[in-house]
């Protein structure tokens, strides 16, 4: 792990220069990105391409005002991507096969986003529609590229990388704890909240398990051990109760699933038989168990302010039934009332992906998402026993977090990593068991992957 930092010093203090441009030097720092992009890309360098666009998504994400270019810079990152991807187009072959999946969805966003309401929001939306579609089309043929051409110890380099954004975290709470807490009690790191870091923690523990089965020797023990140690301990301080929960999800079904997918689905069933049973108790048991402070059970009731926004949407989604008026239409809404919200204890949006998906594209647009969600990892589930455990992870925490439609977030690029990891074609785990069918025998016949 020292290696790592020693080999990709000059990356970090690139890094710290554009903090430097960013938070002091005011708007050079647009010029600055894209001219070390373009040096970046002319010396072959597109792993630290894709880790610095990471980098300034996780800055984008904080609160802290040196930061602030970054929500800028990020659209300027994504675009230029793209316009490489399509210059070097013939590099990049073959194409991810990825977002052909979603086609239908972009095509009823761009139907939305031709009903915004006025011109100033249209521009905002188109943005948002473009960066959505970008995102599945630049970042997995990015990984794919990356993969060709570094092999596996790509990944290695990627874990780290996310790992030193919650190593960051805590040399935060010495340096500066008024940043690093909210309100000095709930632990944020980075991150604008407690809850943005629990779901980052959620995706890097997914990325980090997913990838220790697909190259079981590419991280050590030790490794393995400080790496989910700090992504646990993180969860801990947090006090998500989203994210400790959506890990036990994720670890509890990869177990069934590992040993019987049909176990996993009937275990999956009776968790929705059981959640309304729980879900109406929970405080009693919670408190039971003596962990009401630590989880917060006088805000179990009005889910943190969570109920109040849904109710608030689903209404005006009774306006749009059928066809919304395009994304980030929940955020002009939202906005129009931000004061009314405020008296009724409710700051920021509607903190769930399906209701957003619903409110901006309405009930048309969400079923053809959730159509294409779905069978993204129906195609998953035939590379590896994680796809659907990953499905009910995530499901589970955009059902209490927007992530899933912020396509411009530290969150929804490692939603896509995952996507990428477990449908791609070309990342194959380390070895793969050809089915009976092809062999004529046994499955025993072991083929190497890509390294």
């Amino acid at each position: 792990m020292l290696q790592y930092y020693k080999d990709n010093s000059q990356l970090y203090l690139l890094f710290l220069v554009w903090i430097a441009i960013g938070g002091f030097g005011g708007p050079i720092i647009y010029a600055v990105i894209p001219m070390v992009m373009l040096l970046l890309r002319n010396k072959g360098m597109h792993e630290e391409l894709l880790i610095g666009y990471l980098f300034i998504l996780v800055l984008s994400d904080s609160k802290e005002p040196i930061f602030e270019f970054a929500k800028n810079a990020k659209n300027i990152y994504i675009s230029i991507l793209a316009v490489f991807l399509l210059i070097d187009s013939a590099e990049f072959r073959p194409f991810s096969k990825l977002y052909k999946i979603f086609v239908p969805f972009f095509i009823i966003a761009v139907i939305t986003m031709l009903t915004s309401v006025n011109d100033s929001f249209f521009f905002t939306s188109l943005q948002k529609t473009l960066s959505f579609i970008l995102s599945f089309i630049v970042i997995p043929n990015m990984v794919n590229r990356i993969y060709r051409e570094k092999g596996k110890q790509f990944f290695r380099r990627f874990v780290f990388f996310i790992f030193t954004v919650l190593l960051f975290g805590f040399l935060l709470e010495y340096i500066s704890p008024d940043s690093a807490f909210l309100l000095g009690t709930r632990f944020r790191g980075i991150f604008g909240g407690p809850n943005g870091l629990g779901v980052y923690c959620v995706l890097i523990f997914i990325v980090f398990f997913v990838l220790n089965d697909f190259f079981p020797g590419l991280f050590s023990r030790n490794e393995r051990i400080i790496i989910f140690g700090a992504i646990l301990f993180s969860i801990y301080l947090t006090g998500s109760r989203n994210a400790i929960i959506s890990v036990m999800i994720f670890y509890l079904f990869q177990r069934f699933f590992s040993f019987s997918p049909f176990l996993g689905f009937i275990l999956f069933i009776l968790t929705i038989f059981v959640t309304e049973l729980i879900s109406t108790n929970a405080t009693t048991i919670i408190v039971s168990m003596g962990l009401g402070e630590y989880l917060r059970t006088n805000t179990l009731e009005e889910g943190s302010g969570r109920y109040i926004a849904w109710d608030f949407a689903w209404k005006q989604i009774q306006n749009n039934f059928f066809i919304g008026k395009g994304f980030a239409y929940d955020e002009f809404y939202m906005r129009q009332h931000y004061g009314m919200l405020l008296k009724l204890n409710h700051q920021g949006g509607i903190h769930n992906s399906f209701l957003t998906f619903w409110m901006d594209h309405g009930l048309i647009g969400l079923l053809i998402y959730l159509r294409s969600y779905i069978l993204m990892f129906i195609k998953g589930s035939k590379k590896t026993k994680f796809a659907f455990p990953i499905m009910f992870a995530i499901s589970f925490s955009a059902f209490f977090e927007s992530w899933l439609v912020a396509s411009l977030s530290a969150f929804a690029f490692l939603g896509m990593f995952i996507f990428t990891v477990i449908t791609s074609e070309e990342i194959l785990p380390e070895t793969v068991i050809k089915p009976v069918e092809e062999t004529g025998t046994e499955p025993e016949t072991i083929i190497p992957a890509i390294n």
